[in-house]
């Protein structure tokens, strides 16, 4: 495999990472909401294992709150 393909892949995956992250955080807004406030914890939970995952995978210098808002940026291809 190329180098190039190898950052395409890694590009991809970074991606899909915040695209997760973003969602989770759509669907803990949705469970506020709806008055489903222990779904929102639990979606909350999920989405800082995520941003726990993607700092381990991809270490960089963003916060847990920079890389929350860098992933509700809208950008990409969603």
């Amino acid at each position: 495999m190329k180098r190039r393909d190898l950052d395409v892949q890694t590009q991809d995956r970074r991606e899909e990472y915040l695209a997760l992250i973003n969602m989770l955080g759509y669907a803990q807004g949705i469970a506020r909401s709806l008055g489903a406030s222990s779904a929102a914890v639990q979606v909350d939970t999920a989405r800082q294992t995520l941003v726990a995952a993607l700092q381990t995978e991809f270490p960089s210098n963003l916060s847990d709150d920079g890389l929350k808002r860098l992933a509700a940026a809208t950008a990409g291809h969603c």
